[in-house]
């Protein structure tokens, strides 16, 4: 009888845990987004500074998230979906409100990788090296060098000018690091 308390306990206990570090990971995730943001908006032009765009590189799918919110890989990727349902979203609407729908997958994204790395690293602390910075250029390698030009969200890493180089690596960078701080500032507090 003691032993079958001490089994349901335990149980109880992880999941408790687990719902704890999926909720550490979306506080991560939202602090994460904010910062990459903010790191896209001042790497861009930082980048087109030391590496100007040649003619025609910034109409690129993925290449201008200042000026062509309409063309980066969260928008195709909604379009894409919405016409797997069936529905022409660029009848009637604007570019705005087509990149606010795209965001909405951009967000998706933001806080599931967060999600991840939290359980991940609670059973496998080693996950966490460099700080989140690993994990952050290893979710880039993943996604916008590998799969998003793959699904054909993306122009073809080979195309994109210098600068994307700057702000999206550099965005993911920033977006990995703050995640893993972020995480290990929440689990200081609730300990």
């Amino acid at each position: 009888m003691q032993a079958a308390r001490a089994s349901c306990y335990n149980r109880a206990m992880s999941a408790a845990r687990t719902l704890l570090d999926i909720a550490q990971g979306l506080l991560a995730g939202y602090a994460a987004m904010k910062v990459k943001g903010q790191a896209e908006a001042t790497l861009q032009p930082l980048g087109e500074r030391w590496f100007p765009p040649e003619p025609g590189e910034k109409e690129l799918l993925g290449a201008d998230p200042a000026g062509h919110l309409d063309r980066m890989p969260p928008t195709n990727m909604y379009l894409r979906v919405a016409a797997a349902l069936g529905q022409d979203l660029q009848r009637g609407r604007d570019d705005e409100q087509i990149a606010a729908g795209g965001e909405w997958f951009h967000r998706a994204m933001a806080f599931g990788y967060p999600v991840v790395y939290s359980l991940l690293t609670r059973r496998v602390p080693a996950a966490r090296a460099g700080l989140g910075a690993v994990g952050g250029m290893a979710l880039f390698a993943t996604t916008h060098l590998t799969l998003v030009p793959a699904a054909g969200l993306q122009a073809p890493v080979r195309e994109m000018g210098r600068s994307w180089w700057v702000w999206e690596a550099g965005s993911h960078l920033a977006y990995g690091v703050t995640t893993d701080l972020t995480l290990r500032a929440v689990r200081a507090i609730t300990r």
